[in-house]
């Protein structure tokens, strides 16, 4: 019996496996790794990649294929180089997969201000895009937008009327601005404009690209009421072109992340906010 037993116990591999065995990283996963190495080492080496992630060099050479072309990584011999931190923090690729569930969060109270009928404007940015999800069950809401991702969300939305601004594409954001931006913006009216910002400094809005400031201007400047949906890591982070100020939303919602003295900085200059 004691010798039926062992055999049993070679041929189960749930008793043979190691307890702490790590499970392979999906992909999205480990080019999330990549892009953090890069970003805190600023060069990377392909060979330490493979070793690191566990996988091969052909695997790690596919990676820097597809980042490359998503604007976030340059490749080099035999490793890969970061892109400014401007330019890789503003590309919508980068922008989509950060702070995922907060963003989600914000979207989700930011839409609970939309009645139907209304018709709103929503500017470029990855955290009112997770909006068209919410906007998509409403009734006769008119949607105006410089974005092509929103666009794409939500076309087939039969109870949405969508309004494109046109203009000059730019892949990096995923949107549109210029002249032709701006001014079909200027021609229209709505209830509500939702934005973001890439950076909260002094409680003051930044961006990093001034094509689109002009674009959250012209938004800011054709809507009754403007709300604002920020993630607590903008209070970190720095951008270069100042547009507007907290208190001239009528809405902020920022995520329930946010650090005790930010939260008391916020108070004391009587800003208004909705921890979310």
């Amino acid at each position: 019996m004691a010798k039926s037993k062992k055999s049993d116990s070679r041929q189960d591999p749930g008793r043979n496996a190691e307890p702490d065995e790590k499970q392979p990283m999906k992909a999205e996963e480990r080019r999330q790794k990549i892009l953090d190495l890069v970003q805190s080492q600023k060069t990377v080496q392909l060979d330490q990649l493979a070793k690191t992630l566990g996988v091969s060099r052909m695997t790690v050479h596919r990676d820097f294929d597809l980042l490359e072309s998503r604007g976030l990584l340059r490749k080099e011999r035999g490793g890969a180089t970061a892109e400014s931190s401007l330019l890789f923090e503003s590309n919508f690729h980068y922008r989509r997969q950060t702070d995922e569930t907060s963003k989600e969060e914000l979207a989700r109270a930011a839409a609970e201000l939309i009645e139907p009928g209304n018709a709103i404007m929503l500017d470029d940015s990855t955290t009112t895009l997770l909006m068209c999800d919410h906007i998509a069950q409403m009734e006769n809401i008119t949607v105006i937008t410089n974005s092509l991702a929103v666009c794409e969300r939500l076309r087939e939305a039969s109870s949405v009327r969508l309004i494109v601004t046109g203009g000059n594409y730019s892949e990096t954001h995923q949107s549109f601005s210029g002249i032709i931006c701006e001014q079909a913006l200027s021609q229209l009216r709505s209830d509500w404009a939702f934005l973001s910002a890439s950076s909260v400094i002094d409680n003051r809005l930044y961006h990093q690209d001034q094509e689109i400031v002009r674009v959250k201007l012209a938004l800011m400047a054709a809507s009754e009421r403007k709300a604002l949906l920020l993630t607590s890591r903008k209070f970190k982070t720095r951008a270069l072109t100042h547009f507007a100020d907290l208190s001239e939303f009528d809405k902020v919602f920022i995520d329930r992340h946010l650090d005790d003295a930010t939260k008391q900085r916020l108070n004391h200059s009587r800003i208004d906010f909705d921890l979310v």
